[in-house]
């Protein structure tokens, strides 16, 4: 996969042929663990289950050096029910990068409530001498970008599932600034990863998050959106990738219903965010809605001349300052 990467990012230019031949030499392949006890820091990005989690970091920390940091990718599951069975829970870490990782700024960085400091100076190292921006988050269900996107896209699915079709919907999105619509960005994330973490949110937010069921309908039928080569979800692709609405999902279709005008759209969906974010505040999970404002920009695409979600909403008198 990394040389796949590496030979990517010299097509584009990213990298000269001679600094993705020395960068493709220093990769090691293993399917042992038995490899992993002279590394400073391993990071897992398995399968979002806690179960395999838990499973891995008991074997993991029974090979690692007492040193080495922990990491772990994860996108939504709080790092204190994976680090349960590791030995040293002080050396755990959440390092939640973005996709496609070359192209995405932002790593998430999550404390849990036993990360050591050391552990914690050394994870910020790692992610800045990758060039990337760390956002410092509190170990928490979603952190902030998964939590706030998910809410978002839960209520895109809940007014698709009203009789709002899919096109308008997401040109609301669109109009309003965004690169993409919810539903356009369901098909990239993956109908299936989506509907996963709609579940984990209902897991863990039971009275406020109510999850909508068609994507859950939507693997039933076969459709994946656009991950790991699937060429349909809301939208139907041509191998150029070019959208159009999907004949597949007519006999999943609610009774059309006539739409808020298009800047209503955008300001109940964004508002969905707003609400979620100021929660996010309120709890402690990040610091300020400056940095709020920093992760939506560089993990989730909020339109940048907007300024942030946070200050747009300063603007709509929904939040102080």
């Amino acid at each position: 996969v990394m040389r796949g990467l590496f030979k990517q990012m010299e097509e584009r230019g990213t990298l000269t042929p001679a600094q993705a031949h020395k960068m493709m030499g220093g990769i090691g392949i293993t399917t042992s663990l038995e490899d992993f006890e002279m590394c400073d820091l391993v990071i897992e990005a398995i399968v979002e289950d806690v179960e395999a989690k838990r499973k891995l970091f008991a074997e993991l920390s029974k090979r690692m050096s007492p040193e080495c940091v922990f990491a772990s990718n994860t996108s939504a599951l709080p790092l204190e029910e994976l680090a349960s069975t590791a030995t040293n829970p002080g050396r755990i870490i959440g390092l939640h990068f973005f996709n496609p990782v070359s192209r995405m700024p932002l790593v998430e960085m999550v404390l849990g409530r036993e990360t050591s400091r050391a552990t914690a100076e050394r994870a910020l190292g790692f992610v800045r001498a990758l060039g990337k921006t760390p956002v410092v988050c509190r170990s928490s269900p979603g952190f902030l970008v998964t939590r706030v996107l998910f809410f978002y896209l839960n209520e895109a699915c809940r007014l698709w599932e009203q009789g709002i079709p899919t096109e308008t919907i997401d040109r609301a999105l669109r109009d309003w600034g965004w690169p993409m619509g919810p539903m356009r960005l369901i098909d990239e994330v993956g109908v299936d990863v989506t509907d996963f973490i709609f579940g984990e949110m209902a897991h863990y937010f039971p009275e406020r998050f109510v999850r909508t069921g068609i994507t859950t309908r939507m693997l039933a039928a076969g459709l994946r959106g656009r991950k790991n080569g699937a060429g349909s979800g809301f939208y139907a692709y041509d191998e150029a990738g070019k959208e159009s609405p999907n004949p597949a999902l007519a006999a999943l279709l609610p009774p059309a219903k006539p739409a808020p005008d298009a800047a209503a759209l955008a300001a109940q969906l964004n508002g969905v965010m707003i609400d979620e974010t100021k929660r996010v505040l309120a709890e402690g999970v990040l610091k300020t809605p400056d940095e709020a404002d920093l992760a939506l920009l560089l993990g989730a695409g909020f339109p940048a001349f907007r300024g942030g979600l946070m200050r747009h909403a300063r603007s709509l008198g929904l939040f102080p300052g």
